[in-house]
């Protein structure tokens, strides 16, 4: 990664990860070490050898939340692996900060295939039904009452933020304001979600899924379980799919017309934060984020 998007942010050579390997993880002592490309804005990927990739937070974190979080990442997968038809990685174990990184970091089994925002799959029909099938498989999970969790968007229900109106505002020399604000106002004056919170993906982005010969095949990125608004996981209607693709999503999900409304803008949301901070410093998110935005606007 050549690029620095956030303060505290460590940048490592793939030969400081192959020593702290070697060091904490003898039995990978050895394997080459090669760094991942990747858009992703929290961690950086490292392969080790064939198997197995280790993951480090771009800005690296000591505490026992990290490593709590870190097995909680680990139970997580392994309920996903036993719900979905796709892969999951596992986590293989966590490591200890070391020299030039302080903070808590981990090995998962390494996942063969493309990320989806690396191919061209925008009218893929397929696709947006299986990544639906996906999607709701994790919907249907049991949340046992739990409330709202704040993990991931739709963690917490829709609103109003300062954060969003000012991103409006720097954004304004790529897209037009009024249009995008409507956008905004309109999803915010959808019916909110009265029914209990469900088990969500949370941020079902397409760096975080895999293809292999056209197919899904993997996710990556498990994540915390995050309890709230199923409407938050149709954001890939206006991330990733043009039409047909993005009306086979939206009606595989099965969601109303209140949801459909509030997943516009969590996609807004997402779209309209990271246009601005990711401009100068992440090509594939800030293009990303911009084709999202056009498409909300001009849908």
């Amino acid at each position: 990664m050549d690029y620095v998007m956030h303060e505290g942010q460590v940048e490592l050579a793939a030969d400081e990860v192959a020593s702290a390997i070697a060091a904490q993880f003898s039995d990978f002592a050895g394997l080459p070490v090669e760094s991942v490309e990747s858009a992703g804005t929290v961690v950086a990927p490292f392969r080790v050898g064939e198997h197995v990739v280790a993951r480090l937070p771009l800005v690296p974190t000591d505490s026992d939340v990290a490593r709590e979080n870190a097995r909680g990442e680990q139970e997580h997968a392994v309920i996903l692996t036993d719900l979905l038809d796709i892969a999951v990685p596992q986590l293989i174990g966590v490591g200890e900060p070391f020299e030039g990184y302080a903070g808590v970091w981990s090995l998962w089994t390494w996942l063969p295939g493309r990320s989806l925002d690396r191919l061209t799959v925008s009218r893929d029909v397929r696709l947006a039904t299986d990544l639906a099938t996906v999607i709701g498989s994790i919907q249907s999970v049991r949340s046992d009452g739990r409330p709202w969790n704040g993990v991931g968007r739709g963690g917490s229900p829709l609103a109003d933020t300062t954060w969003v109106r000012e991103s409006i505002d720097r954004s304004a020399h790529l897209i037009d304001r009024v249009r995008a604000t409507a956008v905004w106002e309109r999803a915010l004056s959808a019916r909110p979600h009265i029914d209990p919170p469900l088990r969500i993906h949370g941020d079902p982005m397409p760096g975080n899924f895999l293809m292999n010969n056209g197919v899904l095949t993997g996710m990556v990125d498990v994540g915390m379980p995050a309890i709230g608004d199923p409407a938050a996981d149709l954001q890939p209607a206006w991330v990733l799919f043009e039409e047909p693709a993005r009306s086979t999503f939206v009606t595989a999900m099965g969601l109303d017309v209140a949801a459909q409304e509030r997943g516009r803008g969590w996609a807004f949301e997402m779209a309209i934060g990271g246009l601005h901070y990711y401009e100068h410093t992440n090509p594939v998110f800030f293009s990303q984020a911009l084709q999202t935005l056009e498409r909300l606007l001009t849908e």
